[in-house]
């Protein structure tokens, strides 16, 4: 089979355009290189005409009329399909998400458009989308600032002279931000101790929660080299979403484990720690993207870690998802819609693969690691980020006792006269002015509802 046909790119001419010749096969088997200019003295530009003047030749389109298609400016879906390919080659991990993002919200609005045609109106129809769909504050931010990235790549390289996404800010909105469920220590105690669940999800789920709270991706591309073999005392994280590799110290609670699973391996010196284990991919490393979180539940599910009683369901055919297998009246016993482990209530989001890293950066905030040294160990950058994993812990919600006034043990005094007789409360006995027989009467009632704080401090006022 012959090659594909590249063509070649020309120096530009007199009048300071790029130009191309490409071979075309004449109907009489013979070859022919015509040089026609592409209208761009863009050199990048002129690479990405000359590629679509042979998608539009392969297509049978004639040589010239292709030149001429190629003339027009550039549009939107155009420039996004190589600056997507260029932010791959460089190694750019989040380049799958804003293809996403670009495919899902943009292209379909302002994809045939030229990129010179695109105004703040343009991108402004587009977040109001986004909004009307129900996606929260952070899709809306990052939609925006895809098309950002995308318009100022191409302001830089002066196909566009401004920017329209620049003058568009991201749309106000109002969300119920909500805290993800983690395991506490004996539920992940149960999950990792119950022989019913799969050996590698709990192997996986170790290694997340005690070494460095070890992302998805950081797992899936984990290798055997960069582990300490001999003594399991340090190893290597590659930290896939900074691609910063990490050395810490592994864990002595974890050492023993790790070692079985590398012996159970085979002793290997190098490859995935944790392989594919099926299909044609079996012994490779597992593609970025793919997450644990539903395999997960399910298995908290089958170990019995709940935090509501299980609930009865009908019985569903194969494949389907179901808990713990069909019972004699033909049901099944599925997560209660209450638990919040398996669902999202009013206040908490169900539990994911990620909150193990929240588990750990828990940990370290209840056991008074300090903040410089709990953000190396988590491989935080930012001190806002890592502030988000620790504000739900138990030292977060509880309020000092030094932070509370001291409240008399009597009666509230009534008059001035009584000022002297205030005490501060040593115990923690109700006063016998809260009871429900003081508060009954109309007196007690306006003390309570206007609150007059010349009661209790009457002395200020004398």
């Amino acid at each position: 089979m012959p090659r594909a046909r590249t063509g070649t790119l020309v120096p530009p001419g007199a009048n300071g355009f790029w130009r191309a010749r490409v071979t075309k096969d004449k109907p009489d088997g013979a070859t022919w290189r015509p040089l026609y200019t592409l209208g761009t003295t863009d050199r990048a530009l002129a690479k990405r005409k000359l590629a679509r003047v042979n998608e539009l030749l392969a297509r049978g389109v004639d040589p010239f009329d292709a030149a001429e298609l190629v003339s027009a400016p550039e549009r939107v879906k155009d420039y996004a399909v190589a600056w997507l390919a260029k932010r791959e080659t460089q190694g750019i991990v989040t380049v799958s998400g804003e293809r996403a993002l670009l495919v899902r919200h943009a292209l379909d609005a302002i994809g045939t458009l030229p990129l010179c045609d695109v105004r703040p109106s343009h991108v402004r129809g587009i977040l109001d989308d986004v909004a009307a769909k129900g996606l929260g504050r952070s899709s809306l931010a990052h939609v925006r600032g895809v098309l950002h990235r995308l318009f100022r790549a191409a302001q830089e390289a002066e196909i566009v002279e401004h920017n329209p996404v620049a003058a568009v800010r991201t749309p106000k909105t109002r969300e119920v931000h909500k805290e993800r469920c983690i395991l506490t220590d004996d539920e992940f105690s149960r999950f990792v101790g119950c022989a019913q669940v799969d050996l590698e999800l709990r192997m996986l789920a170790l290694v997340a929660r005690c070494e460095g709270g070890m992302r998805s991706g950081d797992l899936t591309r984990w290798d055997w080299s960069m582990i300490d073999r001999a003594h399991f005392t340090d190893c290597f994280i590659p930290r896939s979403k900074t691609r910063t590799p990490q050395r810490l110290a592994v864990p002595d609670v974890l050492a023993p484990f790790l070692r079985a699973w590398w012996e159970r391996a085979g002793k290997p010196e190098n490859g995935p720690v944790f392989p594919v284990t099926r299909g044609k991919r079996a012994g490779d490393f597992r593609k970025t993207g793919k997450g644990f979180a539903k395999r997960l539940r399910r298995e908290l599910f089958h170990a019995g870690v709940y935090r509501a009683q299980p609930v009865e369901v009908p019985a569903t055919s194969a494949g389907t998802r179901t808990d713990r297998g069909k019972r004699a009246n033909g049901t099944k016993l599925a997560p209660n819609p209450a638990d919040p482990l398996y669902h999202e209530t009013a206040t908490t989001l169900p539990v994911d693969w990620h909150s193990f890293r929240r588990a750990f950066s828990s940990a370290l905030a209840e056991a008074g690691v300090n903040v410089q040294h709990a953000m190396h160990l988590a491989a935080h950058s930012d001190p806002k980020v890592h502030a988000r994993y620790i504000m739900h812990t138990a030292a977060m919600r509880a309020v000092p006792d030094a932070a509370l006034p001291r409240l008399p043990s009597g009666g509230l005094p009534t008059a001035a006269k009584d000022a002297g007789n205030v005490t501060a409360r040593d115990d923690s006995t109700p006063p016998a002015w809260l009871a429900a027989e003081n508060l009954s009467d109309s007196g007690g009632r306006d003390r309570v509802r206007t609150c007059d704080h010349r009661l209790v401090r009457p002395a200020l006022y004398r």
